[in-house]
């Protein structure tokens, strides 16, 4: 689990995210960043029911990726908040393909 102040709940930050950020993507993720004030980056993680309908499989994902986003974060001193969406494509990738295909999209 991320710590508090790594993670964005509130839906008034998402929409901000939404509609100022910047937008990266490739075949399984696409993410929104913006700039924050803070010294620390901040994610949100947004999987859609459209994608598995199954939320046990919508959750195994979710972990996966805060696991990643966990060891990132003890690189990344940026102060940004990320959204992170996922695709279909990330339900059939294991987790080191996820790794790689995230890592690439959060060197920013």
């Amino acid at each position: 689990m991320l710590k508090k102040k790594n993670r964005i709940i509130s839906s008034v930050i998402f929409k901000e995210i939404f509609t100022k950020g910047n937008t990266r993507e490739n075949e399984c993720f696409k993410i929104i960043f913006k700039k924050n004030d803070l010294s620390y980056p901040r994610y949100g993680i947004v999987v859609k029911a459209q994608n598995s309908k199954s939320a046990v499989q919508r959750n195994v994902l979710k972990r996966r990726i805060r696991d990643i986003l966990k060891k990132s974060l003890l690189v990344s001193s940026k102060g940004f908040d990320v959204a992170i969406i996922t695709k279909k494509d990330c339900l059939k990738m294991d987790f080191l393909k996820l790794k790689d295909s995230l890592d690439k999209l959060l060197t920013f």
